[in-house]
C-alpha cells in the first residue's frame, strides 16, 4: 500500500484505506466486523468532507480510527481540523500521521505544511494592542523600544511588557501589561499636564501681580480634572476587565478593589477641581481690585 497522500485526495486515500482495512497482513488478524465498521466510518467521513461538513467528517474519521488504527485517517483528521481553523489539533494529527507512517513518501510535504501552520498559529496567538491618548501624538515605547505615536496599534508577543507613553508638556505614563494569547488589549489614556511651578517668583520687579493666584487656582482645577478623568478611565478599565471573563477569586477581588479605589479617588479629585474652580472665580474678582 502506498503511503503517498496529497492534500485530501479522497479517491486515492479511500482506496488506500480499503486496502489497509481489508487486505494487509496487519489487519488480517482483526475481526471482520471491526474492519467493516471502520470502513463504513471512513466512507462517511469522506462524503461529509466533500460536502464541507468538516466537524461531522472529523467525528466520522475519529470513529474509524478508534475502530481500527490507520495512519491515513490521522492525515484526514489533520485536514478536517485545518479547515475548521483548529490549527493546534491539525498540527497534532499531522505529527501523529508522520509518527505512525515514518516512511511516508509525502513526509517533506507534510513537514512543510506543519511548519506553515505553526507559524500561522503563533501569529494568531499574538494579541493586538491598541493605544490612544488625549492629547494624540504621544510617543509609545514597548520594553524600551520606540514603536510609534498615538493612535498606535500592533501585535505583540504573549507575556509581560512595559508600556511607556510620553508627550511634551505632560507627565509620562508607564504601565505594566500582561498579554494573553488571542486577547486584544485596547488602552485609552488621558495624559496629565505638567504642573507649572514658581508662578509668583517669575513676576519681575515692578510688574503687576494681578490675578496670579487666580491662575494658580485655575491650574490646580485643570490638574485635578485631568487626574479625575484619568482615574475614572482606569476604574472603568478595571471594571471591564473584571466583567469580560472569569477570574480567580484573588484576581477578581484585586480588580474590584482597584476599580472601587480609583473611582473614589476620581470623585475626590472631581470635588477638588470644583473647589479650585470656585476659588479661582472668587480670586479673579478679588485680585482684580488690587
Amino acid at each position: 500500500m502506498t503511503t503517498r497522500h496529497r492534500r485530501m485526495s479522497f479517491p486515492a486515500l479511500l482506496v488506500a484505506l480499503l486496502l489497509a482495512l481489508g487486505g494487509t497482513e496487519a489487519s488480517a488478524a482483526e475481526p471482520g466486523a471491526a474492519r467493516t465498521i471502520a470502513r463504513r466510518h471512513f466512507e462517511r467521513g469522506t462524503t461529509l468532507y466533500r460536502e464541507g461538513r468538516y466537524a461531522e467528517a472529523a467525528a466520522a474519521f475519529e470513529a474509524a480510527y478508534q475502530t481500527l488504527a490507520n495512519g491515513v485517517v490521522l492525515y484526514n483528521l489533520g485536514q478536517c481540523y485545518e479547515k475548521l481553523g483548529d490549527l493546534q489539533r491539525a498540527i497534532g494529527y499531522y505529527r501523529d500521521y508522520l509518527r505512525m507512517v515514518p516512511s511516508a513518501e509525502d513526509r517533506p510535504l507534510v513537514e512543510s505544511l506543519i511548519a506553515r501552520l505553526e507559524k500561522r498559529f503563533e501569529e494568531e496567538r499574538r494579541p493586538q494592542v491598541t493605544v490612544s491618548s488625549e492629547p494624540a501624538g504621544a510617543r509609545v515605547q514597548v520594553d524600551g523600544q520606540a514603536r510609534g505615536v498615538t493612535p498606535w496599534g500592533d501585535k505583540l508577543e504573549v507575556g509581560p511588557h512595559l508600556l511607556e507613553v510620553t508627550h511634551e508638556g505632560y507627565q509620562p505614563l508607564r504601565r505594566d501589561v500582561e498579554l494573553r494569547p488571542g486577547e486584544p488589549l485596547e488602552l485609552q489614556l488621558m495624559l496629565t499636564p505638567l504642573a507649572k511651578s514658581g508662578v509668583a517668583s517669575e513676576v519681575q520687579p515692578g510688574q503687576s501681580r494681578r490675578r496670579v493666584w487666580t491662575w494658580v487656582a485655575a491650574g490646580a482645577a485643570g490638574v485635578a480634572t485631568a487626574g479625575a478623568v484619568t482615574l475614572g478611565l482606569l476604574a472603568r478599565s478595571d471594571s471591564r476587565e473584571l466583567l469580560a471573563r472569569p477570574h480567580e477569586r484573588a484576581e477578581a477581588q484585586r480588580l474590584h478593589d482597584s476599580s472601587l479605589s480609583r473611582a473614589r479617588a476620581s470623585n475626590i479629585l472631581t470635588g477638588t477641581a470644583g473647589v479650585a474652580l470656585l476659588a479661582g472665580t472668587a480670586l479673579f474678582f478679588i485680585e482684580g481690585s488690587f
